[in-house]
């Protein structure tokens, strides 16, 4: 029997009083004993709430950001295709990176902690004394909630038959001691769970507007992710058509979408709940995503640590016309582009530098200065491509009429956000400019607005990357907008881990693979008309346009949700996609990076991640992964 349960003691208990509207409305309390747990009505709540619990923070912050935390599902997006990290990732991605890292015995840990609360609740659950329908409805909960661990857990660690280990009882921690079970054993475990809580006739359909708890068209979600992974495409095509028929549909607005007054909405199938609370139930992805100037009532300066990368920028296509989307191409707006990138693409920048002059004369003394710094960097012929009245404006044009999720998700070079004042007493805009010459608020003599008197009044002041000498990519999507959250590390948003486009779009993939492309396209335009986006017939010609076209609209609309990652694996598009560069990228790409973070390929191992080797010492009937050298 398992020795510590990890439960939560709730504000109020789910079911019983109509003003709790989250399944984590929660506070801390002391951990509850093995002989008391699952023994009233309350303990079981508090119980199954811990369950949910475990979906938190999934990803280790070591290497990622400037602080020893874990943190969330938009950690993941430094591990794909669409983001970037700002320090070395802890070398997951380069030649030194062995069974030993940390993040392999971090993930190992957190999905076998799910797997083992949600073991505690599924067995003990029927012989409490309460409710039968109850019991049955939060069993078929915890067994969708197992299911989507054990999915994690064997599409990274089990892979090409490999599998891993399969626990279904609650367990003493000496008890840890079975070796893999095939593959296609876990997924069948996988696929009957969530085929149970289909089944179970108190499980409801759907979520919406709801506690936030699992339903059937998560369960249906899930299995056809599973069978989508095990290639059983036509019952993976069938299971995301059940998720629309539970009554999950698009949720008309994108941007506003992911608002915490929207989390549950029609849209959001499965969620990781969030509360504003100052004890650490909020998501802290405002401090670690949002540009400097992004903060809130109780703080300013977020750090930026975690970046959205040119490659996916430059996939928002381009709008021609009501009917017509063409692919961005840089040398469209600047025609200098590929000759500037022959001389070394570190001389790009010159397109991305500031303007000098506003309506004839210099900005202020300081910014001339540090713009001439940096052009002296760059290659003589080079320099006299820079505009000093219009260099913004030539730039700005490339980010004008594109697909309008790209504004929606990222702030674009000389793009305006809503930020705060030096003490988050007072909401601000800025303007995304590089170079900076300090981190200024709106409120301080620094900012330019107060250095010069005669500047328009939509000139703003300068916003930054918490590392002001860079100009990367900053994500818009689920940051607050000037005072819109009280605490920059406590924001309530929920974080979505699966929605109805994701499924829209995984249904697409299946119908590709079927060759039914008209059928993939119908759903893809689904998800693009949302946003007033064409979908073009050539984009599914063939099979392999549609494929690749599928997976750029993965992408595009999931950015930000830690989806890619776990894409690029399946795919296993990984090297093509993330080691096609060397380091962490500014605006204009290239091989500047500031935070070390490297891109060392070792081989197709890489797509089945290691048992860890802490792991294997403990657990002798664990075996090795093939290609990891122990």
């Amino acid at each position: 029997m398992k020795k510590i349960i990890y439960p939560f003691a709730i504000a109020c208990m789910l079911g019983t009083l109509p003003a709790c509207n989250k399944i984590l409305d929660t506070v801390p309390n002391d951990k509850i004993s093995a002989g008391t747990m699952w023994t009233t009505e309350s303990l079981v709540d508090q119980g199954v709430i811990g369950v949910y619990y475990s979906l938190q923070r999934p990803v280790q912050s070591a290497g990622l950001i400037g602080a020893s935390t874990n943190i969330g599902y938009y950690g993941y997006e430094a591990f794909g295709m669409t983001g970037q990290g700002e320090y070395n990732l802890n070398n997951l991605f380069s030649s030194a990176v062995n069974p030993s890292n940390s993040y392999f015995s971090f993930q190992w840990k957190w999905f076998y902690d799910g797997i083992h609360r949600a073991n505690d609740a599924i067995v003990h659950i029927p012989d409490a004394p309460m409710n039968e329908e109850k019991k049955k409805r939060l069993v078929a909960e915890c067994k969708v909630l197992r299911a989507f661990f054990y999915m994690r857990l064997n599409e990274l660690y089990g892979r090409d038959g490999l599998g891993v280990p399969i626990y279904t009882e609650p367990i003493d921690p000496s008890e840890a001691n079975k070796g893999q079970s095939p593959e296609s054993d876990v997924w069948a475990l996988v696929t009957q769970d969530l085929t149970d809580a289909i089944n179970e006739p108190n499980l409801p359909d759907n979520q919406i507007q709801g506690e936030g708890r699992a339903s059937k068209g998560a369960a249906y979600a899930l299995r056809g992710r599973v069978y989508l992974l095990t290639k059983q495409y036509e019952k993976a095509a069938a299971d995301f058509a059940k998720v629309g028929e539970s009554g999950y549909s698009l949720y008309p607005d994108y941007k506003q979408l992911f608002k915490v007054a929207n989390e549950r909405c029609q849209e959001m199938i499965l969620s990781v709940q969030y509360i504003e609370d100052p004890t650490g139930y909020g998501t802290a992805i405002q401090k670690y995503c949002g540009a400097f100037q992004q903060g809130a009532l109780d703080s300013r300066g977020c750090w930026t640590d975690l970046q959205v990368t040119p490659a996916l920028v430059n996939l928002y296509e381009e709008v021609v016309d009501a009917n017509t989307v063409k692919p961005f191409n840089w040398s469209d707006y600047l025609p200098q582009w590929d000759a500037v990138s022959t001389l070394g693409t570190a001389n790009r920048k010159v397109f991305f530098i500031r303007d000098q002059k506003v309506n004839g004369a210099d900005v202020h003394a300081t910014i001339t200065t540090a713009i001439n710094t940096e052009l002296s960097k760059l290659d003589a012929s080079v320099k006299a491509l820079y505009l000093p009245e219009g260099n913004e404006a030539r730039l700005k044009t490339a980010y004008e009429h594109r697909d309008p999720r790209l504004a929606y998700n990222v702030v674009t070079p000389y793009a305006n956000f809503e930020g705060v004042n030096s003490n988050s007493t007072a909401e601000g805009m800025y303007t995304y400019r590089f170079p900076v010459t300090g981190k200024y608020y709106v409120d301080q003599s620094g900012a330019e607005p107060n250095l010069n008197s005669s500047l328009p009044g939509t000139y703003y002041t300068s916003g930054s990357c918490n590392a002001q000498a860079e100009f990367k990519y900053i994500h818009r999507k689920f940051i607050g907008e000037g005072l819109e959250y009280q605490r920059r590390e406590q924001n309530p948003v929920d974080e979505p881990i699966i929605r109805y486009a994701d499924v829209l779009l995984m249904w697409a993939e299946a119908l590709v693979e079927m060759n039914d492309l008209s059928g993939a396209m119908a759903k893809v335009k689904q998800v693009r008309d949302r946003v007033g986006m064409p979908t073009m017939a050539a984009s599914f010609a063939d099979q392999n346009t549609a494929r690749n076209y599928v997976r750029d609209e993965r992408r595009r609309e999931l950015m930000g949700e830690g989806v890619n990652f776990f894409d690029e694996m399946r795919w296993k598009t990984l090297k093509q996609t993330k080691f096609d560069q060397k380091v962490a990228q500014h605006a204009w790409g290239g091989t500047e990076s500031t935070g070390g973070t490297t891109y060392e390929w070792i081989g197709d191992q890489w797509y089945t991640w290691p048992v860890p080797k802490a792991e294997i010492e403990l657990n002798h009937n664990l075996k090795p992964t093939p290609g990891w050298v122990y």
